[in-house]
């Protein structure tokens, strides 16, 4: 499993250096669909390390809106994301937006919603409110 998103990392890198010539010509559906499962794959790191998950075992969206904002292949995706961890089967549900760029790191702004499902033996998360 890991070999295989490390391929899709390399793939998807060395294509986010891949341009359209001219850059007023939009890219192709082709470049674009790579450049998203990059996007996804470094998103949902990001969410692992900002909310300390333990390993990822899926994650949900139907609510993914990615907007094309500077140079191709820079992209502000928000999103509504279902998380389930591997180990405790815990469902919990994320909202924020990830900022994909070409010249800098991806940077996340995302805030924990509520959880869906709960694990075995895992302490619940209450809002304070």
């Amino acid at each position: 499993m890991r070999k295989t998103v490390l391929a899709l990392a390399v793939a998807g890198l060395a294509l986010a250096s891949c341009g359209p010539s001219d850059p007023g010509k939009p890219e192709g559906g082709f470049i674009i669909g790579l450049r998203a499962v990059f996007a996804f794959k470094t998103c949902t790191s990001k969410l692992e390390e900002r909310f300390g998950l333990k390993e990822i075992a899926g994650v949900t969206s139907n609510d993914m809106d990615p907007q094309p904002t500077g140079r191709p292949g820079e992209w502000d995706v928000k999103f509504t994301a279902d998380v389930t961890e591997k180990e405790s089967g815990r469902v919990t549900r994320y909202k924020g937006v990830c900022r994909v760029r070409r010249d800098q790191p991806t940077t996340l702004d995302a805030s924990f919603v509520k959880e869906l499902k709960a694990g075995t033996d895992v302490v619940r998360r209450v809002r304070p409110g």
